[in-house]
């Protein structure tokens, strides 16, 4: 990328914010007016309504200290601040789960298909019309190579 264009995506990203917030200052200032313009009655609703929402997220916010809960609300933290940095929501361990689990799946796997594939020699041996004595004799491997 060019420094050109750089410039230009650079004053494009500024002038989409300068909107925003002219867009964001409207808002505000019309919400301002209409607050203005309210009935009493409206507004000690809107500020019992207020009141109430801050005092249940206190609340909320009593509880889950009182839990020893971490601020997102997982128990990371009973175990000391250490762990919710390494552990941060149980990543590393859910990675390491699975990791786990694909090994033992790919364990399982080959320890399946090498029992399957002595099932069959053991049936080949037994099914053919060559004793199994011959397939162990050097001189008859020889003798399958050259023929």
């Amino acid at each position: 990328m060019s420094a050109s264009e750089n410039k230009y995506i650079d004053q494009a990203t500024a002038l989409d914010a300068s909107v925003e917030d002219q867009i964001a200052r409207n808002m505000v200032e019309l919400l301002n007016s209409h607050a203005q313009k309210l009935p009493e009655a409206q507004a000690a609703r809107l500020a019992d309504a207020r009141s109430l929402a801050i005092g249940r997220l206190v609340n909320r916010e009593a509880q889950l200290a009182g839990h020893s809960l971490h601020r997102n609300g997982h128990a990371l933290q009973w175990r000391g601040g250490r762990w919710g940095h390494y552990f941060e929501q149980h990543r590393i361990l859910s990675a390491l789960l699975i990791i786990g689990v694909m090994l033992f799946a790919l364990f399982a796997v080959q320890q399946l298909s090498v029992s399957h594939q002595m099932e069959n020699s053991d049936a080949f041996l037994l099914a053919s019309d060559l004793p199994p004595e011959a397939y162990a004799d050097k001189g008859f491997t020889a003798w399958l190579d050259t023929n």
